[in-house]
């Protein structure tokens, strides 16, 4: 369902992972149910936090939740780093170029994928539900158990 929603993609990438991955795996040995929440940021910049991901994330989480947030003081923050992305990559040629293959490659790839629905489209029980059947075939080893991270 998150594939649908365009929110998730199935991951490629194999060999060492953050510590999240860490304390998630070891809550899964000794069979605590856990859920991880990633957001994408650009990888090109040294900054601490983004508050766009910042906000993707916690409006997933309040959508699944059925929570009203108040997002309005990311604004300011969202436009502040805006600035300064635009800045860095303004000032350095190498990450000018990096970041228009970056962009030429998602627009390639984005009419593959779907795009996410609107709050009001949010199914959140059934997302719910599928989520615990996953983590049921998880912990069974069922066919949707035994997955990578």
């Amino acid at each position: 369902m998150l594939e649908s929603w365009g929110i998730y993609r199935r991951p490629t990438y194999e060999g060492p992972t953050g510590i999240s991955t860490i304390l998630l795996d070891a809550a899964e040995r000794r069979g605590i149910s856990n859920l991880g929440f990633m957001g994408q940021a650009p990888h090109y910049l040294q900054s601490g936090e983004n508050p766009a991901a910042i906000q993707a994330l916690l409006s997933c989480v309040a959508r699944l939740l059925h929570l009203s947030l108040d997002m309005s003081r990311f604004a300011e923050a969202i436009q502040d780093f805006r600035t300064q992305c635009d800045r860095e990559v303004a000032r350095n040629r190498a990450t000018r170029e990096h970041v228009q293959q970056l962009e030429q490659q998602y627009d390639a790839s984005a009419g593959e994928e779907g795009q996410a629905p609107a709050i009001g489209e949010l199914d959140s029980d059934k997302l719910m539900q599928e989520l615990q059947d996953f983590l049921r075939g998880q912990r069974e080893g069922g066919p949707e158990g035994g997955a990578s991270r």
